[in-house]
C-alpha cells in the first residue's frame, strides 16, 4: 500500500494544488511567497509573513487556505505556525461579535415570543392553544436560529480560549484541511439534485402566483394529503414540494451540504440511494403518525443526516472527529426546531427518514479502520441508476399535476 494511502485523503500532501504564482509589484518580477485565498476564492499574496498576518486580521471573509516558503502546496492556515495567534485573535473577535449578536437578537425575539403567546392568551385565555398557534412557533425558531445559537457559539469559543498546544493546532488543522478539501470536490449528483429542487420550486412560484407562501395551491395538488389516502401517487411526489420559500431555502441549503459530504466520503450512489428510500419512509410515517397535509424533502435529508452519523462513526480516520460532532448538533438543532414548531414541522417525517438512513448505513457499510473511501460497487450504481430514474420521473409527474390545475 503506498504511504499516502494511510492517510485520508484530505490529510495528503496532493490534497490541495499547488500554491499559485502571483507577480508582486517588484520590479524584479518575483513571486508573492507569501498568501491566502479566502472563502470566495480571492488570491492575497504578500511579501512578508508580517503583512500576511495584518491581512488576516482585517479580512472582512473567511481564510480558506494558505501558502508560505515551506510549502509547494496550499496548506490549511492553522498548518503555518506563523500564523497561529492571529488566526486566534481573528476568531476571538468574531465570537465576541457573535455574542454581542445573540445578545440582542436573544433580547428582540424573546420580546416577540412574548407578545405573540400574551396577545393568543388574552384572546382564548388558555396557555395551550397559545402555543399551538404557528406564529408562536415561528418566533420560538427564530429566537432559536438567530439568537440563541450564535450567543452559545461565542460563548463556547471564548469559554474554550485559544488551542493550547501544538497537538490542539493539528485538530484545528485536520478539521480545516477537511473542510477545505470537501468545498473544493466536484458533485455533480448534488448539484442534479439542486436543480431538481430549483425547478420543481420555479414551478410551484408559478402555480402560486409569485405568493412566497406555497401552500394554497400545491399541496392540495400534488402534497401528502391524508384524506386522499387512494392516490399512492403523493407519495412520490410530495418531497419535491414545499410550504414555502424559507421552507425550502432551509432544506436546499440541508441539501446542498449533506448531499455534497455523503457523495465526497461514501460516492455517489449513496445520496440518491438514501435520499429517495428517506423521503419514503419519511412519507409512510408521517401518513401513519400525523393528520396533517405533508410536503417537503425533509424525510429525505434526515436520511442523508443519519447515514453520515453512522456511516462516519464506523469510518472514524476518514473524518475528523470535530467535524463528526457537527452533525450531532444538527440533530439536535432539528430535534429543537421540531419541539418548537411542532405545529406545522413534520416530526413524523423528521423521524422516519432520520431512522431510515441510519438503518441503511449499518446493512450496507461494516466498521472500517481504513482511511480510504469506499469503492462503488456494481449493485450501487445499478439501485442508484433506478433510483435516479424514480427521481426523474418524480419530478415530472410533480409538475405535471401542479401545471394541470
Amino acid at each position: 500500500m503506498p504511504i499516502q494511502d494511510k492517510a485520508p485523503v484530505w490529510a495528503r500532501p496532493d490534497a490541495f494544488p499547488e500554491k499559485p504564482s502571483v507577480n508582486s509589484n517588484s520590479d524584479e518580477g518575483a513571486f508573492f511567497v507569501y498568501g491566502f485565498i479566502d472563502t470566495k476564492g480571492a488570491e492575497h499574496g504578500f511579501d512578508t509573513v508580517e503583512a500576511l498576518k495584518s491581512a488576516i486580521v482585517k479580512s472582512r471573509v473567511g481564510v480558506d487556505l494558505a501558502w508560505s516558503p515551506e510549502s509547494d502546496r496550499l496548506l490549511a492556515p492553522e498548518e503555518i505556525p506563523e500564523l497561529q495567534s492571529k488566526l486566534w485573535e481573528r476568531r476571538k473577535s468574531w465570537a465576541k461579535n457573535d455574542l454581542e449578536d445573540g445578545k440582542k437578537l436573544s433580547l428582540l425575539f424573546l420580546v416577540v415570543l412574548i407578545y405573540y403567546i400574551y396577545s393568543a392568551y388574552s384572546k382564548t385565555g388558555d396557555v395551550m392553544n397559545a402555543l399551538r398557534l404557528p406564529t408562536v412557533g415561528i418566533a420560538a425558531i427564530l429566537l432559536l436560529i438567530f439568537g440563541l445559537v450564535p450567543l452559545y457559539e461565542g460563548w463556547k469559543t471564548l469559554k474554550k480560549g485559544a488551542p493550547k498546544s501544538s497537538d490542539d493546532w493539528l485538530l484545528e488543522a485536520e478539521e480545516s484541511r477537511f473542510d477545505a478539501w470537501l468545498y473544493r470536490q466536484r458533485t455533480p449528483v448534488t448539484l442534479a439534485l439542486l436543480a431538481v429542487m430549483v425547478i420543481v420550486g420555479l414551478t410551484q412560484l408559478f402555480i402560486e402566483d409569485l405568493n412566497m407562501d406555497w401552500s394554497r395551491k400545491s399541496v392540495w395538488l400534488a402534497g401528502l394529503t391524508k384524506t386522499l389516502a387512494t392516490e399512492w401517487w403523493r407519495f412520490i411526489t410530495a418531497p419535491f414540494l414545499h410550504g414555502n420559500l424559507l421552507h425550502w431555502l432551509m432544506n436546499a441549503a440541508a441539501l446542498k451540504y449533506l448531499a455534497r459530504r455523503v457523495e465526497c466520503l461514501a460516492r455517489w450512489p449513496h445520496v440518491i440511494i438514501v435520499l429517495a428510500g428517506s423521503a419514503m419512509v419519511g412519507g409512510i410515517a408521517t401518513f401513519n403518525f400525523t393528520d396533517q397535509p405533508s410536503v417537503g424533502a425533509s424525510g429525505g435529508i434526515m436520511g442523508l443526516l443519519g447515514f453520515l452519523l453512522v456511516f462516519e462513526m464506523l469510518h472514524t480516520k476518514l473524518v475528523p472527529k470535530p467535524t463528526r460532532k457537527r452533525l450531532l448538533a444538527g440533530v439536535v438543532m432539528t430535534a429543537l426546531m421540531g419541539a418548537m414548531g411542532f405545529q406545522f414541522i413534520d416530526n413524523a417525517a423528521h423521524i422516519g427518514g432520520l431512522m431510515a438512513g441510519m438503518a441503511y448505513a449499518i446493512i450496507v457499510f461494516p466498521p472500517s479502520k481504513s482511511p480510504n473511501r469506499p469503492r462503488i460497487m456494481r449493485q450501487d450504481r445499478l439501485i442508484a441508476s433506478v433510483g435516479s430514474l424514480i427521481i426523474l420521473v418524480g419530478m415530472v409527474w410533480t409538475i405535471l399535476k401542479l401545471r394541470g390545475h
